[in-house]
């Protein structure tokens, strides 16, 4: 559809329901929305975008874009947060992602309005409290207690976690290594992966983390053989078993990695745990190890330094704050 887009008052009343403004209006096609997709390259991201751009569209009443308006966007905002009791940062992210569309639209000329920009549509107010938790080294250790090494699936758990409060990978990017992921370069032995938005980096490997990884291949590599899921490109963390499809060449689940951290977190008697506490975990070490933004920015890989900030639990100790040396007494 071309031309001026038919918008409803923009804020006069929010809808009741998704379909009541426009409902003999032409509909939305998702087709519309790959292009704006695929242009990510993290498979990660492709099926975020495609999970939000459905939600939203489902709840507009599958009404053609040009249709939508700013009070239908309000309207999707406050039912996130009201009815789904959605959290702020959860809310922010959509909303995100909806806006990126209607922008990718808008400049392809479909629409002349973009009705999520946030001059129309106000963001939730995101916590100024760090979110989630960090661990103390004393419940790091407790944590990688949990897993029996012995064994080829207590061997593969300790090394995921390892990995996680080593190199403070992301959910994502920890299922999609492969054995060949590791490698020998510039004189010590490196880990390379594919991070958010489709990059490929690389760490370091630290001489216990290599050690963890080998043992559990050593562990592993008779099941390897056996199911012939092995080799260089075979996915580093493998399904132990799996009833359900008999399918072993293939990456354990993000949803199976982060039970895999639960299950050990609540096992050794930490608590409620999340893979991305782990990420959180290594950030707020690092810092308080000394080490600058930009520093802990080169383990997290975050585009931005500044990024690295919400991830800083100990930056609301006010024991460490440095108004309590400050005085005058002295020059």
């Amino acid at each position: 559809m071309s031309g001026t887009p038919i918008y409803p008052e923009v804020l006069d009343t929010q809808p009741s329901t998704a379909q009541s403004p426009v409902a003999a209006t032409p509909g939305f096609d998702l087709a519309l929305a790959r292009p704006f997709i695929y242009k990510s390259v993290s498979e990660a991201t492709r099926s975020a975008y495609h999970r939000v751009i459905r939600e939203f569209f489902q709840f507009v009443g599958n009404i053609h874009p040009s249709y939508v308006s700013p009070a239908l966007v309000i309207g999707y905002r406050d039912h996130l947060r009201t009815n789904k009791r959605r959290k702020p940062n959860t809310v922010a992210t959509k909303l995100a992602i909806v806006r990126s569309f209607f922008e990718y639209l808008r400049a392809g000329g479909v629409i002349t309005v973009n009705p999520a920009s946030t001059k129309l549509v106000t963001p939730p107010e995101l916590p100024s409290a760090p979110q989630g938790r960090a661990l103390t080294a004393k419940e790091v250790r407790y944590l990688l207690s949990g897993p029996d090494q012995s064994r080829v699936e207590g061997a593969r758990d300790y090394a995921i976690l390892l990995v996680m409060l080593r190199l403070s990978l992301r959910l994502a990017e920890v299922s999609q290594l492969r054995v060949s992921s590791i490698k020998w370069s510039h004189g010590r032995w490196t880990l390379r992966c594919k991070i958010k938005g489709g990059k490929e980096e690389v760490w370091p490997l630290p001489k216990d983390v290599k050690d963890a990884l080998n043992e559990y291949l050593r562990l592993d590599r008779e099941r390897r053989q056996t199911l012939r899921s092995g080799g260089d490109e075979a996915y580093l963390f493998q399904p132990i078993v799996n009833y359900r499809t008999l399918e072993f060449d293939r990456p354990l689940s993000t949803r199976m990695v982060q039970k895999i951290v639960g299950r050990w977190a609540e096992f050794t008697g930490i608590g409620h745990v999340t893979p991305h506490d782990l990420r959180r975990t290594v950030v707020t070490k690092l810092l308080n190890d000394g080490h600058t933004y930009r520093e802990v920015q080169m383990v997290t890989k975050h585009k931005d330094p500044k990024t690295v900030m919400r991830y800083d639990h100990a930056r609301e100790n006010l024991e460490t704050s440095p108004v309590n040396t400050l005085n005058w007494d002295s020059d």
